[in-house]
């Protein structure tokens, strides 16, 4: 679905770019673009989903990741088991950053599965009244 297109973004950029620069830096970026932005619900989206959705994966990353450390006192196949899946959750991120960034870009909403509902409640909840 591709929505881009409503209120100018109160960034000053296009819609699409704004959304887009909400990902750039993961959740800190989504937090520095939801200071910022006040008329777009599309970049405000973004931004909460970048914020919700990329932050939840890069925090479960780490913390599987100091897991795994963890698990080297019990044994050492728990270690590999627990790494190896620390991994796979930082690919994901990686994988999910990149998707998320060129779907922004390109003007469509894509949902993450969890935080994309959580980010499109608020993203309008929040919303100022005198919007646009």
């Amino acid at each position: 679905m591709t929505v881009a297109a409503g209120a100018p973004s109160s960034t000053g950029l296009e819609p699409n770019f704004a959304a887009a620069l909400a990902y750039l830096a993961g959740p800190f970026s989504g937090i520095l673009i939801l200071l910022v932005e006040r008329a777009n619900q599309y970049v405000r989206f973004h931004a909460w989903q970048a914020v919700l959705g990329l932050g939840g994966l890069g925090l479960l990353a780490v913390a599987t990741f100091l897991f795994s450390f963890l698990t080297l006192l019990l044994s050492p196949l728990a270690f590999t088991t627990m790494y190896r899946i620390s991994e796979f959750v930082a690919v994901l991120w990686v994988g999910g950053w990149v998707w998320c960034l060129v779907q922004a870009f390109t003007g469509h909403t894509w949902r993450m599965p969890v935080a994309g509902r959580y980010a499109e409640r608020l993203a309008t909840r929040s919303m100022p009244p005198s919007a646009g």
